[in-house]
């Protein structure tokens, strides 16, 4: 089951704070926040035009497993802040979250997505390319992978 949610409290409920470091934390938003994680940084993002942030949970009242957010801006859609609960990582479930992703991204009119994945994250590189992303112009930081894909 999806609902629409805050990124601050997805993040919070989501990840397992005890797991959480800045390692994890680089992949999860790439540059834009540092460690140690605050809410207020979160809550900033939240503030663009067009954004939306989404959690995936267990069931009708169960434990949050799962998030991703979403930015469509016109005719582009851009998919930010995937990650799966620590105890629920390997199941598939990221590609779940992909997929839905990309149906909120249709059904909000967008007719292409983007996103941006931190070079060295294996499986999430995975997803994305099972999910039809493909590399596309060279990002200007040489740590991040910048993909696209038509809706």
């Amino acid at each position: 089951r999806y609902a629409a949610s805050t990124l601050s409290t997805a993040v919070r409920e989501a990840l397992d704070p005890g797991r959480l470091d800045a390692d994890a934390l680089h992949l999860f938003t790439g540059p834009q926040v540092a460690w140690p994680l605050r809410t207020r940084d979160l809550v900033g993002m939240e503030s663009q035009p067009g954004f939306s942030a989404w959690v995936l949970v267990e069931g009708t009242f169960g434990a949050p497993i799962g998030h991703f957010d979403l930015t469509v801006v016109g005719p582009t859609a851009r998919l930010g802040r995937v990650v799966i609960a620590p105890r629920r990582r390997g199941e598939g479930l990221a590609h779940v979250l992909v997929g839905h992703a990309v149906s909120q991204a249709r059904a909000l009119g967008a007719t292409k997505m983007r996103l941006n994945v931190i070079v060295g994250n294996e499986p999430a590189l995975h997803t994305y390319l099972c999910a039809g992303f493909r590399e596309c112009a060279r990002h200007p930081r040489p740590e991040v992978t910048a993909m696209e894909r038509s809706l």
